[in-house]
């Protein structure tokens, strides 16, 4: 196993660990980077050993190659690796800059190419030791058969064999052992979440949802609650309990089911009777950002309802990939039944309605309306955060944007209903006048949830264009297929942004809130006191 490496194999493993240098939207840890370039030089290698290998069997050249000729071969790839080292050096420092990092740069490469080379070795390792079993396994039937019938059979059992590994391996096993990680996170207990003393919060005295039923996220949701005097040591006046229900997924069999124990805590809380209701479509988990609703309960004192049905425990992307319409489907049925039992509420008393979803929340909630007219029919306000790129109606409103606003920043007819963008001086773009109901997409220029698709893997996307956005540096380039193999790297990365970058949001939404439906006579100090308060 221990022979002398092919020498197309180091230049297409070298030109591959190049490629993997090519900057993406956001700062990575040196780990990752040394993983992802030692993955790039392993696959590029074994790339070359098979090219290799097919022409030495077609032609029989075995012809050595000397020494000058090896430094000539590599000479333009190990060029071409250390250009990409400094293109992704110069890009490591603009991007940490601009999202407020210390630079690092020269140690991150230097951890990040000690790790690679290991990681490569050892899957370079794996590699011949696989074609060796595939050689012997070869030599073997090539004794009872004609070689070529031999390669065909051997390569068919491979098929069969990787076939079967899917099959009763991934499939079988190993999603659902994915799931039932998944479900035990969902039925833990977080220490120091305590079930709730008030009447007014799910799991608490005489609640229809009982607190082992929430779930882990719906205990964290309601345990989070600010309290009456929390709320007054800002206001500076009384304050109301705000309300906040959570059904958790084992507390009905059907999204239908959950929306309706929903209304019926509702009915219990009084959630009714509130100024709000903030109707929220959780993420793939449960989960629901701690930053999302706060605002809205202490802007307006405590009168508040905030409900969230849950519709599964599992990761976004694995709900994204395969189970899409569980969250449609709790949307839309929370949204019917809340609609239909408004009706009956007086008119001039009638609590507002706010939409709130983050990221596949968010996507639940597009789903369940037919465009943007629909949405704004029926609710006072909406906040959608994060909204990832197969989003319907992002995805229509986008590309009807009005000509010269760019895609990461876009403005829709003038701005007069819908507006984009990471901050309050964003969304204030433009200037003419912002009808109400008021609906805000919250988003990054550097979030691949957003801005990742598959025609990345061939077309240069519009986002790349000047004016670029303020958190993408002017050092990325667009590489086809790389640039898209980067951007997926990202795209686990998200969550591990910086605040204010990426897919995490924080107190911006406060921001949005404060723009989307403010209370009567509230100002921006109110905002910015609102937001240092809640920080502290």
């Amino acid at each position: 196993m221990m022979r002398k490496p092919v020498l197309a194999g180091l230049v297409t493993g070298i030109l591959f660990m190049a490629a993997a240098f090519v900057p993406g939207l956001l700062p990575r840890p040196w780990y990752v980077q040394g993983v992802l370039l030692g993955l790039a030089l392993a696959f590029g290698y074994g790339v070359g050993a098979v090219i290799t290998a097919a022409w030495r069997r077609a032609t029989g050249a075995r012809k050595q190659t000397s020494f000058k000729h090896v430094m000539a071969a590599l000479l333009i790839p190990v060029a071409t690796l250390v250009w990409g080292a400094v293109v992704h050096l110069r890009w490591q420092v603009d991007i940490r800059k601009l999202m407020n990092l210390t630079p690092g740069a020269w140690r991150y490469l230097a951890a990040a190419l000690a790790l690679a080379i290991p990681v490569a070795l050892l899957l370079v390792l794996i590699g011949r030791a696989f074609m060796a079993m595939f050689s012997r396994l070869l030599t073997w039937l090539g004794r009872a058969m004609p070689r070529s019938l031999a390669v065909t059979t051997v390569t068919l059992v491979i098929i069969v064999v990787a076939f079967l590994f899917l099959d009763l391996v991934v499939a079988s096993r190993l999603v659902p052992a994915l799931e039932e990680a998944h479900a035990t996170s969902d039925r833990s207990f977080d220490p120091g979440v305590e079930p709730p003393t008030s009447r007014r919060l799910s799991g608490g005295p005489g609640s229809l949802i009982g607190w082992e039923g929430m779930g882990r996220q719906g205990r964290v949701f309601v345990s989070d609650a600010p309290t009456p005097a929390q709320i007054e040591s800002f206001a500076n006046e009384e304050a109301a309990e705000p309300i906040r229900i959570y059904v958790g997924l084992e507390i009905g069999d059907t999204a239908e089911g959950r929306a309706v124990r929903a209304i019926e805590e509702m009915e219990r809380t009084g959630a009714f009777q509130r100024e709000i209701i903030i109707l929220i479509a959780p993420t793939g988990s449960g989960w629901i950002d701690p930053y999302s609703i706060q605002p809205l309960e202490y802007m307006y004192r405590g009168d508040t309802a905030a409900v969230a049905v849950q519709y599964s425990y599992l990761a976004s992307w694995m709900v994204m990939f395969g189970q899409q319409d569980l969250a449609t489907d709790a949307s839309r049925a929370l949204y019917r039944v809340v609609s239909h039992r408004l009706m009956k509420e007086p008119e001039a008393t009638r609590p507002k309605v706010l939409l709130y979803g983050e990221s596949l929340g968010a996507f639940g909630w597009e789903r369940s309306f037919e465009d943007l007219d629909e949405v704004t029919e029926g609710a006072d306000g909406v906040l959608w955060v994060g909204p990832p790129r197969v989003n319907p109606i992002w995805r229509k409103l986008v590309a009807s944007r009005d000509p010269g606003s760019p895609l990461w920043r876009p403005v829709y007819q003038g701005g007069e209903t819908v507006r984009f963008g990471p901050d309050r001086e964003s969304l204030l773009i433009p200037e003419s006048a912002w009808t109400p109901p008021r609906v805000v997409y919250l988003q990054h220029a550097s979030d691949p949830i957003t801005w990742l698709g598959f025609d990345v893997l061939t077309k240069r996307p519009e986002w790349l264009d000047p004016p670029r956005g303020p958190d993408v540096s002017a050092h990325m380039p667009f590489v086809p297929v790389v640039t898209f193999v980067q951007m997926a790297v990202d795209l686990a990365l998200g969550t591990s942004a910086p605040l204010g970058h990426g897919h995490k949001f924080g107190l911006a939404q406060a921001d949005a809130w404060a723009l989307i439906l403010p209370p009567s006579g509230w100002t921006d100090e109110d905002t910015a006191t609102l937001v240092e308060h809640i920080r502290r």
